[in-house]
């Protein structure tokens, strides 16, 4: 079986590392946070000392970090995933990145023999990976995408070829515009309805009869009164801080590509200055 490695254990990379745990080989796994690598040991992963000692071990790096500038540093910065890995190696970027810096990447890796590939992932984050429901946008449509498939195929049900290397990454960029204009739109209507004197849940139940509601935003709905109405610790408020700044980056970044395209995106435009007014919501 090829031997998978997992860069960041966050959310996403800590429900991977799981998942992979329990539909094979136990997967190596690598994190700047000790207690992240930790957790995820106690639940059958093998712990690295770095990024390079992850791939130098491995066939298929993941890595599942949140920004560009983690993305980079865990290729090719100090102690990165480059420094040791054989050529041969797939490194995979999960991580919802620029098709800017998957180019830039790629190119680097490529002088070292090394494969890199944008394989971003859309689904409820980390509950879809635990399922195996995740769907994986590959930017690559040779044999690259049938040599990872059956890495791929253990966390997630659909697998995407997008076509040249960065399609994957603007893939993911055009999804999360439909994402978050629909969250944003959810939030805006429930606040309305309820602000109203409209009987609470009506909102949903319409906007799912007339097939208004996405399935995200119904099952986003919950948690989204969940820290409007209840009381949340440090950890939520730090979710939720988190989930602002990805909001406005993803967005920043598919602004940023329409524009080298020479298309207006107004929408995603506007929201992408409002991430805290979207997530913040016991204001």
């Amino acid at each position: 079986m090829t031997s998978v490695g997992v860069i960041g254990l966050g959310l996403i990379g800590r429900a991977l590392a799981h998942r992979l745990t329990a539909t094979g080989d136990a997967p190596l796994v690598f994190d700047v946070k000790p207690e992240a690598i930790k957790a995820a040991v106690s639940a059958g992963a093998i712990a690295t000392g770095s990024s390079a000692e992850l791939a130098e071990r491995c066939d298929v790096v993941l890595v599942c970090v949140q920004t560009d500038d983690q993305c980079i540093a865990a290729v090719c910065g100090r102690g990165g995933a480059l420094e040791r890995a054989r050529p041969g190696t797939c490194i995979a970027v999960l991580s919802t990145v620029s098709p800017s810096t998957i180019e830039s990447l790629a190119a680097t890796a490529a002088g070292r023999g090394v494969r890199l590939v944008d394989t971003p992932v859309a689904g409820r984050g980390m509950f879809s990976v635990e399922e195996g429901t995740m769907s994986v946008m590959v930017g690559d449509d040779s044999e690259l995408v049938t040599l990872l498939e059956p890495t791929l195929r253990r966390f997630a049900s659909k697998v995407v070829a997008a076509g040249r290397l960065g399609s994957g990454a603007a893939l993911k960029l055009a999804h999360n515009i439909v994402v978050y204009a629909g969250l944003a739109a959810m939030m805006e209507a429930v606040e309305l309805a309820r602000a109203a004197g409209v009987h609470d849940g009506l909102v949903e139940e319409v906007a799912q009869a007339s097939g208004a509601l996405s399935e995200l935003s119904a099952f986003t709905l919950p948690f989204y009164k969940h820290f409007r109405d209840e009381p949340h610790g440090a950890d939520e408020d730090e979710m939720l801080r988190v989930a602002a700044a990805l909001l406005e980056k993803d967005l920043a970044d598919a602004v940023a590509l329409a524009a080298a395209h020479d298309v207006d995106v107004p929408v995603a435009r506007l929201l992408s200055h409002f991430g805290d007014a979207i997530f913040q919501v016991n204001r």
